[in-house]
């Protein structure tokens, strides 16, 4: 057993920091043979770990929308006064939600942007396919609003605007 000033490598033989961990668990609790459970608490999670994933992804896109709005609407607060003497006070707003964005899409999916110097000065029209979230959208415009400075509207099918939030 181990007291107050020793450590599990003090001894005859040296134990592995997970190994001095068990020990340190098993005499806490009180449990013995607490490595076997654990070893099996990790195999669980380990087996519905995609299950696990299916179900984060589309939760953190929600919060980050919320998140989103969150930040919008403490941007709109804060810059009130601002909005009467200034040309576009929204400039600071879409660059960090941008860059919020960009950071998700980036991070969560790997998204790059190729080809953005075929787009046209002038108006164009960019065709794509969205599955059940239009995040792809989000992500692109976020994407090109960084490279290019310049905003992206939309033309949706009327299904798309009966979506919660």
């Amino acid at each position: 057993m181990t007291g107050g000033n020793e450590s599990c490598t003090a001894g005859p033989t040296s134990m592995s920091y997970l190994t001095c961990l068990t020990y340190i668990l098993e005499e806490w609790t009180g449990v013995e043979h607490i490595g076997d459970y654990l070893s099996y608490a990790f195999y669980i999670l380990w087996l519905l770990f995609p299950l696990v994933l299916v179900f984060v992804l589309p939760g953190v896109i929600v919060i980050l929308f919320y998140v989103s709005i969150l930040l919008l609407h403490i941007y709109k607060r804060k810059n009130e006064l601002k909005e009467a003497y200034s040309h576009d006070v929204w400039m600071g707003a879409r660059e960090m939600l941008a860059t919020l964005w960009d950071g998700h899409g980036r991070i969560w999916h790997g998204y790059e942007l190729h080809g953005v110097e075929n787009i046209p000065q002038g108006p164009g029209l960019v065709v794509f396919y969205h599955g059940a979230t239009p995040v792809d959208y989000i992500y692109f415009s976020a994407r090109l609003h960084i490279m290019k400075k310049r905003r992206c509207s939309v033309v949706a099918d009327h299904f798309v605007f009966r979506l919660p939030g």
